[in-house]
């Protein structure tokens, strides 16, 4: 028994660290499963009362680490779509290694993961709310939860539902930086959803690049210094952004999103911790 739990920790630490594709081939093994599973910690919290425009007229003028606080605290006062309090289920098979003995054969992987990204605001009026990695480490951990890698970022656009074209906003100065662009971002997002049809809920590529975990950030001082962002994948499959691990901890645009997944993940049926693998100097 112990050698079989030690072999699907072993699957689920080469999945969630595999290498980044350049390309996403849309369908061809990740597949979203409906389940609606609630979050746990939202089981007390009430609706959410507070809009998006609200939000962020409250954030217009302040200062980073205050306006992060802000977010932190909006988020995990239950100030978000409903949507966003319950997960998905997306599933892959791990593709064939002959050169790793555990991967030698396929795995079934089960993972409960967030429809859309981290956002601010009521059901009716939302905006996608980019942070920096500090802060969605903060919540993620609250909320029993892991960020992406970017081998599973490619798995849940792999799954999507669907796909808008990237809308880049071109960079003059910091102003890419600001509030009023992270709504305008949004709103240009809302714009693509109701012309492709679409509805908020749904797996939807193309919409942001995604904060993400890598082994090439792995120390308490690289986490406090750097974030790593990859993804924003294009109707073809294209990813717009490879991993990129430069940018300041307090670096934030409109392009950046966060992705929740849930720490428990099912490998052939069996349970396991992703965070407890991520964390493990053996695995």
């Amino acid at each position: 028994m112990k050698q079989l739990v030690i072999a699907l920790m072993m699957v689920c630490a080469v999945a969630m660290n595999a290498v980044a594709v350049k390309k996403v081939e849309y369908g061809k093994n990740a597949r979203v499963q409906r389940v609606n599973e609630p979050i746990a910690y939202f089981a007390n919290k009430p609706n959410a009362t507070l809009s998006g425009k609200e939000f962020m007229e409250s954030i217009d003028t302040v200062e980073f680490w205050k306006r992060e606080d802000m977010i932190v605290n909006a988020i995990l006062a239950g100030e978000m779509p409903s949507e966003l309090k319950r997960f998905q289920k997306i599933v892959f098979t791990t593709p064939v290694v002959d050169s790793v003995e555990v991967l030698r054969v396929p795995h079934r992987v089960e993972m409960l993961v967030s429809c859309d990204f981290l956002s601010v605001g009521r059901d009716d009026d939302f905006v996608r709310m980019p942070m920096g990695p500090l802060a969605a480490q903060q919540i993620a951990d609250t909320l029993g939860c892991i960020l992406p890698t970017t081998y599973l970022v490619d798995r849940i656009a792999e799954a999507s539902e669907g796909h808008i074209d990237i809308f880049p906003f071109r960079p003059l100065g910091g102003r890419n930086m600001m509030p009023i662009v992270f709504q305008d971002s949004d709103n240009a997002i809302k714009a693509l959803y109701k012309a492709k049809g679409y509805k908020f809920g749904q797996f939807i590529s193309g919409l942001k690049k995604e904060v993400v975990l890598t082994y090439k950030i792995q120390s308490r001082e690289e986490m406090n210094k750097y974030e790593a962002i990859y993804g924003w994948c294009h109707p073809d499959g294209k990813v717009q952004q490879p991993l990129f691990v430069r940018h300041g901890n307090f670096y934030v645009d409109y392009s950046h999103g966060i992705r929740l997944i849930s720490r428990t993940v099912v490998i052939d049926g069996r349970k396991c911790d992703a965070k407890e693998i991520l964390e493990s100097s053996k695995l």
